[in-house]
Formats: structure tokens, sequence, C-alpha cells
């Protein structure tokens, strides 16, 4: 079948070539893939004679799709200069008939567990139907590349992925996205605020200062882009703040480049800033070097540090503290009890568990670099509440209450009270066995979902019954594999760039690096949208004889052509 194909954006960053990977999946053995230069509004071309897809803005990710008797095929983009951290998506479809009802399927998903079938992605209207996700099975033996290194990654590397249906009525234009979407453009229409850097792509780090007093409460939000939640939430806490007795310093998107560019995880170059609050580079992550150079006057004074994420795999939203066996940080867990009876709050997920591989967190360089003991990370789920009567994705109301509690909690809370040691203490709440790291789960999880096949396979080879693994056995061996992970694992530009070797025991043993200098890697990076509207850091770009950027097609199609 002849298939029409519409590439997305030309300003392919990845370090792996999605068109190979997917080749057979798409049916594009004998298609030729021509770069085709996007508008400057972000109009593409119409795909079939039922929508028009516009993906060429701030915080969009799309990389390209086909069409076919069965729906829409999407491949993302992967966070720039990674191997494969797609997780974020974002962009926009009107339909070009009265009523139409389309099929999607984001087929490069990358993380295995996701709460998307229960509790809905997001459109800017009415909810898709029909939604599923599932293992995409570019790993089949029918779909091998003739690349052998290619052939290789796809048997290596999972990818998920999700299926959904949307009915347009009247010509409709609608945003589906994976969570809802928050741009630079957003934070930047916020007032009072400073500059105190520019990031790589010459996008502001911005600062905001609210209250007057000496003592100190830092809050940080965006870490990662694609978690919209933590935006929200200091959004709301900048309206509200009128304090007297503390001087909050907020900064309310940490990465600037990586939401502009639509990246799920990582920053322009390709890094994870959360594992990066040690001796940050000017180079490599400009933002963390601002914030904490912007800090250094203030360090000796900061009471609260508060580093807002989203979460994507449980519902609520609960906090990480610090705390280790020779400093359980009791005041830091009575500060966490004052929550156990707010809306939407889980106290069964916080935890206060120091973990070797997060020294480089926010969260643990701020307590023990400055020695702040109420140094946390709080995360709201992408996925809204699963409490209450409102069941669902959260709402500017529930933000609101959300920070309302947040804010007030600071307020009330005495940090310097000598008499809290001697009330109930709350005990670690963390099991051993588990891991604040999704992504560390994500490969938990798949590592026992092959032993578990393994033995089946050689009971089965025995001629003995089907194998029945209790519950019970798995959690033994999360608690076999989880250490032997940390201890292993060499962390890179990304958590999700995975590692030089995952070294679990003799029978599972993840060789990722060998195949990074496999790919054709793009050395140049543009940015997506070359004139993006109301960015005012785009000027400062433009200014070094850059006005009419352009890209050499020619290299870019020794790339792309299959």
């Amino acid at each position: 079948m002849n298939k029409k194909l519409q590439l997305i954006t030309i300003h392919n960053y990845s370090l792996i070539n999605y068109l190979k990977v997917f080749q057979k999946k798409l049916g594009l053995d004998n298609t030729v893939i021509q770069p085709s230069i996007n508008q400057q509004s972000g109009k593409l071309e119409q795909i079939g004679d039922e929508i028009q897809v516009y993906s060429h803005y701030d915080s969009s990710n799309l990389f390209f799709i086909t069409i076919d008797q069965d729906g829409i095929n999407i491949l993302l983009n992967s966070d720039s200069n990674t191997n494969g951290c797609t997780q974020w998506f974002n962009f926009q479809i009107q339909s070009l008939k009265p009523v139409v009802t389309i099929k999607f399927k984001i087929l490069n998903n990358r993380r295995s567990k996701q709460l998307l079938t229960s509790c809905n992605l997001f459109t800017s209207k009415n909810k898709c139907f029909d939604i599923h996700y599932y293992k995409t099975n570019v790993n089949h033996p029918y779909y091998a590349n003739e690349d052998i290194n290619i052939a290789q990654y796809q048997r290596c590397k999972s990818f998920y992925t999700l299926e959904f249906k949307y009915t347009f009525i009247d010509k409709e234009f609608i945003t589906f996205a994976y969570a809802e979407p928050y741009p630079l453009s957003r934070v930047l229409q916020l007032r009072d605020y400073t500059i105190i850097g520019y990031t790589n792509l010459n996008n502001p780090i911005i600062r905001i200062k609210k209250g007057k007093a000496k003592k100190y409460v830092v809050i940080l939000a965006r870490q990662h882009p694609c978690e919209t939640s933590g935006s929200f939430i200091a959004e709301e806490m900048i309206k509200i703040i009128n304090s007297q007795k503390y001087r909050y310093i907020i900064y309310p998107m940490v990465n600037p480049d990586g939401v502009f560019l639509g990246n799920s995880r990582c920053n322009k170059n390709g890094i994870d800033l959360n594992r990066k609050w040690i001796n940050p580079s000017l180079q490599e992550e400009p933002e963390i070097y601002y914030i904490k150079q912007s800090l250094t006057k203030y360090q000796t004074r900061i009471k609260f540090m508060i580093d807002l994420h989203g979460h994507s795999t449980k519902q609520n939203y609960f906090i990480y503290g610090c705390s280790t066996n020779q400093n359980n940080n009791i005041k830091m867990k009575h500060f966490v009890k004052q929550f156990q009876n707010s809306k939407h709050f889980s106290l069964k997920d916080c935890s206060f568990a120091a973990q070797i591989d997060r020294k480089c967190t926010a969260r643990q360089t701020f307590w023990l670099e400055y020695n702040i003991q109420y140094s946390m990370t709080i995360e709201i789920s992408l996925f809204g509440s699963q409490q209450g009567q409102q069941k669902g994705k959260f709402n500017n109301m529930d933000f609101q209450e959300i920070a309302e509690q947040i804010y007030n909690s600071i307020e009330q809370f005495n940090e310097d009270d000598i008499d809290l040691i001697q009330m109930p203490i709350i005990e670690c709440l963390n099991d051993s066995c588990e891991s604040e790291s999704e992504c560390e789960q994500d490969i938990v999880k798949d590592t026992i979902v092959k032993k578990k096949s393994q033995q089946c396979k050689l009971l089965e080879q025995q001629n003995q019954k089907p194998c029945n693994i209790k519950q019970d056995e798995d959690i033994k061996q999360k608690q076999q594999i989880l250490p032997k992970l940390r201890i292993s694992k060499v962390m890179s530009k990304s958590e999700h760039r995975g590692s030089s070797i995952f070294e679990i025991d003799n029978s599972f043993i993840f060789r990722l690096e060998q195949f990074n200098n496999n790919f054709n890697v793009i050395k140049y990076f543009p940015q997506r949208n070359i004139q993006p509207k109301r960015m005012s850091s785009i000027k400062k770009y433009s200014n070094n004889n850059n006005n009419n950027a352009t890209i050499n097609v020619d290299q870019l199609k020794k790339y792309l052509i299959l």
C-alpha cells in the first residue's frame, strides 16, 4: 500500500534514527523520505482529506506521521542529544470535515508504566476514548532492519504504543498532549521577574522574589520539561505569597530550553539537570550554574528548599525528604505530617531515604551542601487524584488548593521548635525494594519479567508444570536487583540515556553504550522554531547574523533517506 508520509520537522536532533528503527513497522521499505520545510506559522501540509496538523510551536513535540487505512501513526522526537528519551507529546489537529473520528497511534513511547489508559491524556476539549497502551513489536524478528546495529537496537530497546480515538465535530481545532501544556511563553508573561542568566539557546533563566524577611524559602519548578504540574503549582504560589515570616525566591522554570524544545526530561544538551547540582558546568548546565550562583549570598539563611516535580506513575501528591540512619531528620518528618489530612495528599507515597545515586539532585545537594533540613521534592501527579469525590486530573481549582496547602504549611510550621523531638515520630515510609526513580522502576520490572520468561521456558523444556511466581518472590527479586543496579549504574547525560553497563546477574547484561556511535548523528543543533511568538530571547539569537538561519538539506538527506 502506498502510504503518504509527512515529515513534521527537519530538525531531527535525536541520536537515534527512528526512521530506520520503525522502517518496516510503518511499511516504509520502499519510501524515500523528503524533508519538507514547515511554514513559519507552524501549519503543515494537509494529511489525507480529513485533518490538518500543527506541530511547530513552543513546547510541541512531533517528529513525523504516516497515514494508512487504520489511522494515523506518529513518531515523537526524543530529547535533544539523547539516545531515545521519549515521553512528552504536544501537537494540534484541525479537522477538515464536519464530523470525523480518527485513530491515533504514538509508536515510540519509552516508558512502560503509564496512567494514560485509566486517567486519559490531555485534550483541549472532549476526552479521547478507546485508549490502549501496549508494547510496540519492533523487536520482533519480522521487523529487523538490514542494518545489524539497528536490528540489535530493536531487540534491546522496548517501545510502547499509545493508541486512542477522537471524534472531531464542526471542524474543531484540538490540542493533544501528555499533560496540560505549560510553555515557556507563559512563564515569561509572569510579572516582576529578574533574568539571572541565559541558556545555550539564549532563553532567559528567571527569578521572582516575594517578601522581605531575613529567612529564605527557595522554590524550584520544571527541572523536567514534561512535568508541567510543577509549573502550575509555582504560578499559583506566586499569586498567594504575602509573607512577613520568609522571603521567597522562586525559579518558576529551571529548564527553559527543554520546555521550549518539547523535551521530556533533559535540557538542550541532553542532560538531566536534577543530576547536576554539584559543580554544574556553565557550558553544559548553565541553568543550574546561574541558579546556584544567584543563591550564594543567601545560602546560610535558607530554611526551606522545595523542588516541584510532576509524577507519571502515581496519583495524588507526596513528598520526598532527606534522612539517613545517622541523621533521622525528625523535624522534616513532622513537617510532612502536617499534610496527612490534606486533600489529594498521599502520606504512604512519601519517602525520606537519602540515596547515594541521588546525591547530585537539588534535594540532596541543598541538604548536604547548605545543611538545610527542610530540603524536599514535592511530586504532584500529572494524572490527578484518586481520592475524594473529584477523582481524575487536577484542574485549576485543585492546583490552587495544593499551592495553598504547601504555602500554609510553610508559614504555620516552626522550623526552630526544640520540642519537636518529644512528638511522635513518623517512620520512614518508603519500601526498601522500591525506587524513587521511575526509570529504575521500569528497568527492574523489565528484568523480572525477562527472568520469569526464562524460568518458564526452562520448566517447559523439562516438561514441568507452568511456572507461577508469587508476588513475594517479585519483592525478593526487587530487593536483590535494585542495589546491584545502583552500584553498577553510571549516570551520564540523562537517566534515560543508559549506563555503560547494567549488570544484574550473568543472565542479564545490558550493554547499551556500545550502540551510541552506531547511529546517524546530526552534528548541528538548529532551533526547532526559528521565529516563535513572544520569545524575546530569540531576538538576542537573531542579532548574531542569524536572521535567516537555514539548514543544509543535502546534508540532512543523507541521514533521513532510507
